[in-house]
């Protein structure tokens, strides 16, 4: 469309490239926060449940299967994380090809054929899954350990407190 018909001109085309580039480039910011985000508070809440599960767990060292389900879910984000970044890599170079080739010979660009591009994706809504997940199974793992008394019964009267369970004194000891 031209001016003189009353469509948009060359220069409104021009903005919107613009503000498209802006927002490819706010995108990948986020998607690049987002990445170091999971990656780091992952890390740490396994890291942390690890070093301090006898305070998490209401002064019992015991890993429940909350706990371990935390541990997993923590350890496979993690993972899905680290190995979103090589497909992410990988995506970006296979593109940067197809670009090249394009501009080599001249020719049309076709999108797809790119299957690092669909698994970046899952991998790094999986990371956000599993991370949200190894949150919820470390809170299920500090509740319910907080609700049973040493004996292994539970209790809504009272909570424990932090610290190793002693046995009972004996009738005759000292």
């Amino acid at each position: 469309m031209r001016e003189e018909d009353g469509g948009p001109t060359e220069t409104y085309f021009e903005g919107l490239l613009k503000h498209r580039e802006a927002m490819v480039a706010l995108r990948s910011d986020q998607l690049t926060t987002l990445d170091k985000s999971l990656l780091s508070v992952s890390s740490g809440a396994l890291g942390i449940s690890i070093v301090f599960m006898d305070k998490i767990g209401g002064g019992s060292g015991a890993v429940s299967a909350y706990l371990l389900t935390s541990w997993i879910c923590f350890g496979a984000a993690i993972s899905a994380n680290i190995t979103s970044y090589f497909t992410g890599a990988e995506d970006a170079q296979r593109e940067i090809d197809k670009l090249d080739k394009c501009v080599i010979n001249s020719t049309a660009y076709e999108s797809g054929g790119n299957p690092f591009q669909g698994a970046t994706k899952l991998l790094n809504v999986a990371a956000l899954v599993l991370f949200i997940l190894g949150v919820i199974s470390l809170a299920l793992h500090a509740y319910t350990s907080t609700r049973t008394v040493p004996n292994g019964a539970t209790t809504n009267s009272q909570l424990r407190t932090t610290g190793n369970p002693q046995p009972p004194a004996s009738p005759g000891g000292p």
